[in-house]
């Protein structure tokens, strides 16, 4: 019976450092992609060719 129970309790552990670790890599990821969203906005209008908006008269 205590086998049953520590077989379960080892399973439950294992999923919760699985899905802890993604969460983790997501928030990491997500970081990086802010932070490269930053550097791009500010570099858009340069790298696309974009024409800057006519000023109001």
């Amino acid at each position: 019976m205590f086998a049953r129970l520590w077989d379960v309790v080892k399973a439950t552990l294992a999923v919760s450092a699985l899905i802890a670790a993604a969460l983790i890599s997501a928030d990491k990821l997500d970081r990086q992609r802010t932070q490269s969203a930053i550097n791009t906005t500010l570099a858009e209008p340069v790298a696309t060719g974009a024409i800057a908006p006519a000023a109001r008269q």
